[in-house]
């Protein structure tokens, strides 16, 4: 194969110093916030657990608090954009292993064609005979049993000639 290219984790670290390589994530609430003490496992209106966020910066309950407002109200739904999220460093990437697929978190509202260069990037002058996009997580995603067997199929029989 082309042992001179980089990995895609080293591509993918190169690449999100650039701005227009971000993904974003939920600013309702961040990583000091604190869950109810009687519901640990309380839900945002972004779908995650309160405790489970990953913001390391000011959030809408953290500026609500400096303006003096003790009794932050959550809001009743997300609403996806400036107003309940920000853009931040690409975090969640890598190769999933022993297939190889790679993967990427990245804000769904890049560019297609920075996103389709850095893929023309990581494969060389093959284009990539298949692209998968997944929105809304594992837990919505579904496929039908006969196509999930010839997508399965296929990431073996393309695992096994990448490493020939």
């Amino acid at each position: 194969m082309h042992e001179h290219r980089q990995s895609w984790e080293d591509l993918i670290i190169k690449h999100s110093g650039y701005p227009k390589f971000k993904s974003r994530t939920c600013c309702i609430y961040n990583s000091r916030s604190r869950h109810p003490v009687n519901d640990p496992d309380k839900l945002c209106p972004c779908g995650r657990m309160i405790r489970r966020h990953s913001l390391l910066g000011d959030c809408l309950e953290s500026t609500e608090a400096k303006r003096g407002n003790t009794e932050f109200q959550t809001p009743d739904r997300f609403l996806d954009g400036k107003k309940h999220s920000v853009e931040v460093p690409i975090n969640v990437f890598g190769t999933l292993q022993p297939s190889g697929c790679k993967f990427l978190r990245i804000d769904a509202r890049s560019p297609m064609e920075n996103i389709f260069q850095l893929i023309l990037e990581d494969c060389g002058t093959q284009k990539p005979a298949l692209i998968l996009s997944v929105y809304g997580g594992a837990k919505y995603f579904t496929m039908a049993e006969r196509l999930e067997k010839e997508f399965i199929r296929g990431v073996i029989d393309a695992a096994t000639m990448a490493s020939k």
